[in-house]
């Protein structure tokens, strides 16, 4: 049976915290406090289900894959200039579900943008998950406007992908907060998640840098590589030393045809 209190407590603001060391902006979407969804689909309107829209948390307790959907339209959202959608969640469980929970996140904007931010594959436990707002992990609709408009947000999405955990049994997640922050990125982190490491190498060897194929970016991304933001040197991983030679050999080829 559901435990619904039916206040919507959602409040945007712009606020200064201090993050990895580093000073960046943040606005609040929601801390859950006595949230209250619109729509309820999937595992999570069985009646099996139990929500409880609490002081600190809003926590779903089901079997399957379950998501809601609320309108946020009405709240005055001013996101503009955060790179980041930050979720604070608790994901709880038998054993079997271990590293096999998904909580998804989506935003939808006025012009119809549908970004999706999943985490999937997440141990139990306590998490603030971050993911780059220009790098979803897919968009459903792109909308009349390239890209996600954070100042002009209508609905929010909450989803639970159990993976292959499936309907073994019933999972808790709590809802803790739902921040858009401002996170710094090193020169090279063409991906935006805060660090520089073997994907943006990917990115521009594919040419998804900002000067796709350059010799700039390319010496941006070894000069970085190991970094996250704010800037702190990192031993190299295992295998990185290697990667690093590879691009080493890139940037030769490159000066080399080019004439620099």
């Amino acid at each position: 049976m559901y435990k619904i209190r039916t206040s919507l407590l959602l409040a945007a603001c712009g606020v200064a915290t201090m993050h990895a060391g580093a000073l960046q902006g943040q606005t609040l979407i929601t801390d859950f406090n006595t949230f209250f969804e619109n729509e309820l689909y999937a595992s999570w309107a069985s009646l099996d289900a139990v929500i409880d829209s609490g002081p600190d948390s809003y926590s779903v307790t089901a079997t399957g894959y379950g998501s809601n959907y609320t309108y946020i339209g009405a709240l005055g959202i001013l996101g503009a200039g955060n790179t980041h959608v930050e979720l604070d969640v608790t994901l709880s469980g038998p054993p079997e579900a271990d590293g096999l929970l998904g909580p998804i996140v989506t935003l939808v904007d006025a012009d119809g943008s549908n970004y999706n931010f999943a985490w999937y594959g997440q141990l139990l436990g306590h998490h603030v998950l971050t993911q780059s707002v220009s790098a979803p992990t897919w968009i459903s609709a792109p909308g009349t406007t390239p890209g996600l408009d954070l100042d002009n947000l209508l609905h929010m999405h909450l989803q639970l992908d159990p993976g292959g955990f499936g309907t073994m049994g019933a999972y808790t997640v709590a809802f803790n907060n739902l921040n858009l922050i401002e996170v710094p990125t090193a020169p090279g982190d063409f991906d935006e998640d805060g660090d520089v490491d073997g994907a943006d190498f990917l990115i521009w060897q594919r040419g998804g840098s900002p000067l796709p194929g350059s010799v700039d970016d390319l010496q941006a991304w070894q000069a970085n590589f190991g970094t996250t933001a704010p800037l702190i040197a990192a031993a190299p991983e295992p295998g990185a030393i290697g990667l690093i030679l590879l691009a080493g050999l890139f940037a030769l080829r490159l000066r080399r045809f080019t004439g620099a």
